[in-house]
């Protein structure tokens, strides 16, 4: 019977540890696996690399909408998938039938070629992303769509908070029922023994006379809960202030799915700052003014924000002059980088030539302004080393593009290679 009880103790020790050291590798590691992919990683780099092109819904965009396309490609979908994002062109020289077929839909886009931009891995967790994507609805003026549409899920829709709860829980009651075991058998084998059938230990007598006969366990279990908490901490750090999807309210409700979507505004129309200097910068209501002398609006809930403008700047319309007092808008800010962070927005747009979807998102669907991007240091650095340097009509790499052309002529250059992870770039 001791020995029934000893092989018991020893089951529930290395049970606890099996469970812990499991539960500790799915929250770690399980996210990482290559052969499956990070969805996690992967919406950042769908956000950063194609959702420009693609809609996760239905819609079409540039490119067609990507809901339900690993059910549409052939199967195995992530063979395919891997196959077409890495080089569309030489999958369809190939004689893939459905690729010619993606290809002969879109009415002959050609879709970028990411083989030497992103590695396998990264559009492994692309579609990994694609296989589970975040609910995303679709663009429509007068919705609220915009809210939606920019914000990356956190975390893949896996809380790991809550399972680990869970299982802490369930390991509880486990030890509990197991313990209520081991003093069943006690009593039976004292009892058979001639001794008293009681065992008058308490539960922290019991814990104390555990640790001191199975040390090893107790430091394995206690080496695992510290890293634990390390991971969480470290993961907990880096997430503060870090709030894609943020979209304060405004004191005036300015809608971009109305101006830069239906009517088709170009962004530097109102943000002319974005090709000249630093700062993209909130344009003034004289610029809402260029048009809304004459345009009041026909929706009451328009006319209501329209008039907001008017009592800002003073306008009369009744009048059509600037007779009355003017009061300033104070403008909640959505993005903020931190003072020691250098960005100029000229040196993207005009010399990087990205659009401004990249880092903003298709601000033409929102219908509130919203913060989409992370803006941590590791997105900004994931995009350097993914984005090629457009040279078209760029001379100011053209020296150092020809002399890095050199050395390797079937590689693209990236941004990485032209300097842009120097630290002083960003950071003085």
């Amino acid at each position: 019977m001791n020995k029934l009880i000893t092989k018991l103790q020893k089951s529930l020790a290395a049970f606890l540890v099996f469970i812990f050291t499991l539960l500790f590798t799915n929250i770690t590691y399980a996210a990482d696996a290559p052969s499956a992919g990070n969805a996690v990683e992967g919406g950042k780099l769908f956000h950063a690399n194609c959702a420009s092109c693609h809609y996760t819904t239905d819609q079409k965009l540039t490119g067609p909408g990507l809901k339900g396309v690993t059910e549409r490609v052939p199967q195995p979908y992530q063979d395919w998938m891997l196959k077409w994002i890495r080089n569309n062109a030489a999958f369809r020289k190939t004689g893939d039938a459905y690729a010619n077929k993606v290809f002969t839909d879109n009415s002959g886009t050609a879709m970028t070629v990411f083989e030497g931009t992103l590695t396998d891995d990264q559009i492994k967790n692309i579609i990994a992303y694609l296989a589970n994507p975040p609910q995303e609805i679709a663009p429509a003026a007068g919705n609220d769509a915009g809210n939606k549409q920019g914000a990356p899920a956190a975390g893949g829709g896996e809380n790991y908070g809550t399972i680990l709860l869970i299982t802490l829980g369930a390991l509880l009651i486990l030890v509990y029922v197991l313990r209520t075991v081991r003093k069943s058998l006690v009593s039976v084998a004292n009892q058979k023994k001639g001794l008293p059938v009681h065992d008058d230990m308490s539960f922290w007598q019991e814990t104390c006379q555990w640790i001191r006969t199975h040390k090893v366990h107790f430091a394995v279990i206690n080496i695992f809960l510290v890293a634990v908490f390390c991971t969480y901490g470290w993961e907990y750090l880096w997430g503060i202030d870090v709030t894609p999807g943020y979209h304060p309210s405004q004191p005036i409700n300015f809608r971009h799915d109305i101006h830069a979507g239906v009517n088709g505004i170009a962004c530097l129309y109102c943000h002319s700052g974005a090709e000249k200097g630093k700062v993209a910068g909130i344009p003034t209501l004289n610029v809402c003014m260029n048009c809304h002398k004459g345009i009041q609006g026909s929706n009451p809930e328009f006319q209501k924000e329209i008039a907001k403008v008017y009592y800002a700047v003073g306008w009369d319309p009744q009048k059509a002059a600037y007779t009355n007092p003017q009061h300033p808008v104070e403008w909640n800010r959505v993005h903020a980088l931190p003072d020691f962070a250098y960005f100029n927005h000229a040196q993207h747009v005009v010399v990087g030539k990205l659009d401004c979807k990249n880092c903003h998102g298709d601000v033409a669907t929102f219908t509130t302004d919203q913060q989409f991007a992370p803006l941590t240091m590791g997105w900004c650095i994931d995009c350097h080393r993914a984005t090629p340097v457009q040279m078209a009509g760029n001379g100011y790499y053209a020296k150092l593009h020809e002399a890095l052309m050199k050395q390797d002529s079937s590689r693209k250059i990236t941004e990485a290679d032209m300097g842009g992870l120097e630290c002083a770039k960003c950071h003085y």
